[in-house]
Formats: structure tokens, C-alpha cells, sequence
């Protein structure tokens, strides 16, 4: 037999967590996170006249406004970042193909040019023809 679920929004007001219980239409609080599900279970439990483990909890966190559009900023700034690093991957990439194909540089020679170990040319002229491939 499957479970009911009972969804908690929970929001901040003050110095309290709101812990409005949907399914039921009803509300409580709680001073910290940590006690939302304890209290949203018992809230349900008493309700419904239910005991307290026979039902699983949906609990969603609503952010502070501007928490969320730091966050938003912040994942905005990190897809840039991994955007700007394949961008950087593919011009090491490219420098070293460079070197090689067009100013015939050995390894060794590219590796100094590039300020990087003979084995990491290798590894940017591997890279660049499996991406290719």
C-alpha cells in the first residue's frame, strides 16, 4: 500500500519558519528548520487523526527574495565561468595545434613556448583530435 505525501511550504516571517501544512489548510511554526518536519507531522497527524510515521512529507524551502537573486546571479556566474573554461580548453587546444601544424615546433619546443610539460602538448594535441573525431 502506498504512502500518502503531504506537502509543507515553508516560508520566513521574523524570527519563525511558517510551515503552512496545504493539503489540510492549516499552519504552524517552528523556530529553526530543523523543526519544520517535526512540527508539519504533528500538525498533520493531529488534524487528519493519522499517527505521525504513516505519512511521508513534501517540504519546500522558499528562499528570502533577495537570497534567491543572489543565487540566480551566482548560477548565471558559473555557467559563464565552466563557458569561459571550455573557451580557455579550446585555445590551449589550439595553440598547441598551431605550434605543431603550422610552425612545425617539436614538443619539447611547444611545451616551452607554452610554459607547460612535453606530456600536457601531448595531451592538448590528443584532446583536440578526439574532440574533432
Amino acid at each position: 500500500m502506498a504512502r500518502n505525501t503531504y506537502q509543507l511550504n515553508v516560508t520566513r516571517e521574523g524570527g519563525w519558519w511558517i510551515v503552512d501544512a496545504v493539503d489540510v489548510d492549516y499552519r504552524t511554526q517552528a523556530r529553526t528548520l530543523s523543526e519544520v518536519d517535526e512540527m508539519g507531522r504533528d500538525l498533520i497527524a493531529t488534524t487528519l487523526g493519522l499517527a505521525p510515521d504513516s505519512f511521508d512529507l513534501d517540504v519546500h524551502v522558499e528562499k528570502p527574495t533577495d537570497v534567491a537573486a543572489r543565487l540566480a546571479e551566482a548560477a548565471g556566474l558559473e555557467n559563464e565561468a565552466q563557458a569561459a573554461t571550455r573557451r580557455a580548453a579550446r585555445d590551449r587546444r589550439e595553440a598547441a595545434r598551431t605550434l605543431r601544424d603550422v610552425y612545425g615546433l617539436s614538443a619539447i619546443d611547444a611545451a616551452r613556448v607554452l610554459g607547460v610539460t612535453r606530456a600536457r602538448v601531448y595531451q592538448l594535441l590528443d584532446e583536440r583530435e578526439r574532440t574533432s573525431a
